[in-house]
């Protein structure tokens, strides 16, 4: 199969309707998206867009993925034995796993008329859920542990609570006690240990150890002989702290270990269904439909846009402008021909263009601008469009179309459709007149179907 990509712009379409995808997941397959080798899997990829419009408009169901991040990193660490996830990647398969989840239960009444979207989800075990509910309990939005985790970490926080407001009230009391000696009535901490500030001149007055000075010289930060054992006593606890939440992590990274394949279900899930709503939104914007993949080979298109000159303007608030005059065409096996013959600049090429980007886009399980469209499963879609000339390669005008239409020839492979662009070009008008003929018949007798345009 060979497709003219470069010359039609779908890198460049694909990068528009990607804008539409919530998810890194999502952008991600438009960034990998070619024209389908399977027939049932394209048409399975069609049908997931239509069931997904009709759900939208006529059962006002849907559904979103703002603010998912690409969990794959998570689910590496999850195939890490022994490996323990951070809050933030444990909050970040949650949320991925919730919306997958979430997904399910909206497509899961409609299975009648969305059965392609339910086999997406339909893998997704409910117990999954219930997983996910344990970790979003233990763990707090900002991604901190809450303390009723467990009741180790209650009783833990409790009483680092209790020493550290003891800890303060004797540090007040020292500061009292200690006069002229202090900078400032504040309780503050360095070295992770409560100190008060003392002015440096009156170091001597107050016993204990020396965390440092102000970046002014004038105060030197005390821990009070007094504090030390307190100090010691709350560091204590802090590692103990430390233990449990590391102990509350790996517990839930478990978890969500032996959960692990329905995990990948629901991460696959969220990343098809922020695909075909992709898709499902570029359609409602540039008004676009389902394209039907023809069984005798007939392409036709009734009121064809190109969709990179329709795309609606920041002027008019996103919305779809009526700039672009729209094209209707039919070619079949009787008639596979067509010739678009005209002045410079009446629109014989942009024709062209949206013949081959449409059937690219059908082909490729996307919705296209049309009215009406009925496009073949093409095997090659070729393009000789614009000035190939190459200065590097010394190849004039004329050598380049001859060069690029001579790979176009060993390209073709029927089902196809050709776009020639001024064939001949380049060469004397009536030699060139001669050979645009016979390079048009010769892809006709390979089974192709030919939109040229030209001046002669």
């Amino acid at each position: 199969m060979s497709f003219s990509l470069d010359t039609l712009e779908f890198e460049r379409l694909l990068e528009l309707i990607s804008r539409h995808a919530q998810t890194p997941m999502g952008v991600e397959r438009f960034a990998d998206l070619r024209p389908k080798t399977s027939k049932p899997e394209l048409e399975n990829d069609l049908a997931a867009i239509a069931e997904t419009i009709a759900l939208n408009e006529e059962k006002q169901v849907t559904w979103s993925f703002s603010g998912l991040e690409d969990p794959s990193d998570a689910v590496a660490i999850l195939k890490i034995r022994n490996a323990t996830l951070e809050p933030n990647r444990l909050l970040e398969l949650a949320r991925v796993c919730n919306q997958a989840a979430f997904a399910r239960s909206s497509i899961q009444p409609e299975i009648e008329t969305a059965s392609t979207l339910w086999r997406i989800v339909e893998g997704i075990p409910p117990s999954l859920l219930a997983t996910i509910d344990r970790i979003n309990k233990k763990l707090l939005p900002s991604g901190e542990i809450d303390d009723s985790a467990s009741p180790e970490l209650a009783k833990i926080r409790r009483e680092i609570s209790s020493q550290r407001a003891r800890l303060t009230k004797s540090l007040e009391s020292v500061m009292r006690n200690s006069g002229d000696a202090i900078q400032d009535d504040i309780v503050t901490m360095r070295n992770d240990r409560f100190v008060i500030p003392v002015k440096a001149d009156f170091r001597g007055k107050v016993s204990g150890v020396a965390h440092g000075f102000s970046s002014s010289g004038q105060t030197v930060f005390v821990e009070p002989l007094e504090a030390i054992e307190a100090n010691n006593e709350l560091q204590n606890l802090k590692g103990k702290e430390e233990r449990e939440v590391a102990r509350i992590l790996f517990a839930l990274t478990e978890e969500l270990r032996e959960q692990l394949p329905a995990i990948e279900i629901a991460v696959e899930a969220v990343a098809e269904l922020d695909f075909i709503k992709a898709k499902v939104e570029f359609a409602r914007k540039f008004r676009a439909i389902v394209p039907e993949i023809s069984e005798n080979e007939t392409l036709a298109l009734i009121d064809a846009r190109h969709p990179l000159l329709s795309e609606p303007s920041a002027s008019a608030g996103g919305r779809f402008v009526d700039q672009v005059v729209p094209n209707s065409f039919t070619l079949t096996n009787e008639h596979s021909v067509m010739i678009i013959s005209g002045a410079n600049a009446g629109g014989k090429t942009v024709v062209l263009k949206t013949a081959g980007l449409l059937s690219l886009m059908a082909i490729s399980g996307l919705p296209v601008p049309a009215k009406k469209a009925k496009i073949p499963f093409y095997r090659s879609i070729l393009a000789d469009i614009g000035d190939h000339q190459s200065l590097s390669a010394n190849l004039s005008t004329f050598s380049s179309h001859m060069s690029n239409i001579a790979g176009m020839m060993l390209d073709c492979i029927p089902p196809s459709l050709v776009l020639l662009d001024e064939a001949g070009t380049g060469t004397d008008p009536e030699e060139g007149s001669a050979l645009g003929v016979a390079i048009v018949d010769h892809f006709r007798k390979k089974g192709a179907q030919v939109i040229a345009s030209t001046h002669y």
